[in-house]
């Protein structure tokens, strides 16, 4: 098939899972053979409706209030397990490339770092500047990097480490440095992936000005699709070169035969109006694998219900494989995960994969005939080889991976 096959394999050897579908990758699995929405009602006091809220993670002294950090240490956890890994070996050469989001507010970054420079009805930000107290500690609560560090510190990895703090392309890209980093014989192994929670007042008012999230349910793809249902949740893939996994047996849970990454300059965000930089992404994913549109089987779209979203990628997909290729988006059963999205989502794919069928799209019924795709919107039996997913996010930031049966 492709040349990536035999040039410096990279190998998926451990998941670990956490989103509004379960923990692990069989609770997405079922979700997605069921055609389910995973949701429970908002309860933020804005005019939100649902929010796709992850299992309860247990909470971490090291991270106080940051449900996005607890997703992350927990899902890397579980990879570590499901990969058989041990989790710290000097011999080992690793890297890890996490995606992430804007950092929460929490309540004791409130009460310990914003309370006190108040005076009357004004925040005194001279007064913040001024002070270095040790016990206050916001700006190592907003390094994007700090959980990132955390999961090198535990694993004992010295590099190559890298954050992606890319928007809604985040975990897409970091799993594309993982890759390229060990093509690179850079290292043996890769833990990449991306964690994110923005299901938190000041998370949700932020898509509420935007006007971004769905009034009732997402409808990626729908004639009546008006925005996204927001999401959070956490993914790490172990990554490996495929003669290190061969050298100690590991399982092999597929393949990652390339990724392609671009920025659309356009817009903050809004994207190209044709999807321009989407189709370069796709492109560039294709070439990394050494394929060919034909090769591919399925496609994962980035797709969040939102009206213009959806249209510019339909536009770029047509342009790049035509009319005839399976896609279907899952953000109507698992949300809008932003920042761990392409972790979730290349998840999903591994399932599918191996699970030998084609997700659908929950929340469509009425496809747009303005988008022109053959949009999937119910689970389909199959036996897919190689798919794409996409990721697009704020900015303009594409990301797409090719992702193949083991």
């Amino acid at each position: 098939m492709s040349a990536a096959v035999g040039r410096d394999a990279v190998v998926v050897t451990g998941i670990g899972l956490r989103c509004a579908a379960g923990v692990g990758l069989g609770a997405l699995d079922r979700a997605l053979r069921d055609g389910r929405t995973c949701r429970v009602a908002a309860r933020s006091g804005l005019p939100v409706t649902w929010v796709a809220a992850a299992p309860d993670p247990k909470p971490l002294a090291e991270f106080p209030d940051d449900r996005k950090a607890w997703l992350a240490m927990q899902a890397l956890d579980d990879a570590l397990l499901d990969a058989k890994l041990d989790p710290v070996d000097t011999d080992r050469r690793t890297a890890v490339f996490l995606g992430t989001g804007l950092s929460s507010v929490t309540p004791a970054e409130l009460a310990d770092d914003v309370y006190p420079h108040i005076r009357g009805d004004r925040f005194d930000r001279i007064s913040l500047g001024s002070d270095t107290s040790p016990r206050h500690a916001s700006p190592s609560r907003h390094m994007p990097a700090r959980v990132t560090m955390a999961v090198a510190r535990r694993v004992g990895a010295t590099g190559p480490v890298g954050t992606s703090s890319s928007a809604c392309a985040a975990s897409a890209q970091a799993i594309a440095e993982g890759v390229w980093t060990l093509r690179r014989g850079d290292a043996d192994v890769a833990l990449v992936g991306g964690h994110d929670s923005m299901i938190h007042p000041l998370g949700l008012l932020s898509f509420v000005v935007l006007g971004a999230l769905a009034g009732d349910a997402c409808r990626p793809f729908d004639r009546q699709r008006d925005g996204f249902m927001i999401g959070e949740g956490a993914a790490i893939l172990v990554l490996e070169r495929a003669q290190h996994a061969a050298a100690r047996r590991a399982t092999v849970l597929a393949r990652v035969l390339g990724a392609g990454t671009s920025v659309d300059a356009w817009n903050a965000t809004a994207p190209h109006p044709q999807g321009l930089g989407a189709q370069r992404a796709m492109e560039a994913a294709l070439r990394d694998a050494d394929l060919v549109p034909g090769d591919i089987d399925y496609l994962n779209a980035h797709a969040t219900g939102t009206p213009v979203g959806d249209i510019a990628e339909a536009s770029a997909v047509l342009r790049v494989f035509g009319s005839d290729l399976p896609v279907s988006s899952i953000k109507g059963a698992v949300g809008h995960t932003i920042a761990a999205a392409g972790a979730v989502e290349a998840a999903a794919c591994v399932a599918a994969l191996r699970g030998g069928y084609l997700p659908g799209t929950v929340g469509l019924r009425d496809p747009d005939p303005a988008c022109g795709l053959h949009l999937l919107t119910a689970p389909v039996c199959s036996a897919p080889a190689v798919v794409m997913s996409n990721s697009f996010g704020f900015g303009g930031q594409n990301a797409s991976l090719v992702i193949a049966r083991a």
